[in-house]
């Protein structure tokens, strides 16, 4: 399996079966322009460190707004021998090996497994949420929210100045 934009290194290292490579409905960035996220680690293939710090900002521009940015990471955490080149959710590889890093600090060395059941329990909440009905007194917090929190109207155009009395 092939990822556009994406290097294969040497051998046949597989991707992680439990967290897929993350895909969109729409074409994102990563689809349309590849070269933008190619970047290895002390990449300087455009000559100085400003001109590769421009590549490194845009491929982070391209990133912020992209829908599936969660989804990357964790791809590109878990499958730490397909992502060693590129820049996956605006990280670049020794981010990501930063990360990977604070991510067994922080779950203990079986962090993938960790990731995994809470994906995995997300999913089954948010199931359970879309079959289970909302109490009465729950759908009226709910709408008392929106009323509170809605965005408050723009003022309209100004007024003309009143003269002096």
């Amino acid at each position: 399996m092939t990822y556009t934009g994406v290097t294969r290194p040497t051998g046949h290292t597989q991707p992680a079966p439990r967290f897929p490579f993350p895909h969109h409905p729409a074409p994102t960035r990563f689809q349309t322009e590849p070269t933008t996220f190619d970047f290895a680690n002390g990449d300087r293939s455009g000559g100085t460190r400003a001109a590769a710090e421009r590549r490194l900002a845009r491929a982070r521009r391209a990133c912020s707004g992209c829908p599936i940015v969660t989804d990357c990471l964790k791809w590109a955490l878990v499958n730490k021998n397909l992502a060693k080149v590129g820049i996956f959710a605006a990280t670049t590889p020794a981010q990501c090996t930063a990360l990977r890093k604070r991510m067994v600090d922080r779950l203990g060395p079986d962090w993938i497994d960790a990731l995994a059941d809470q994906d995995q329990a997300r999913r089954e909440q948010a199931a359970t949420v879309r079959h289970t009905p909302l109490t009465i007194s729950h759908a009226r917090i709910v709408r008392l929210d929106r009323e509170t929190n809605e965005p408050t109207p723009q003022p309209l155009a100004p007024t003309a100045a009143r003269p002096a009395a």
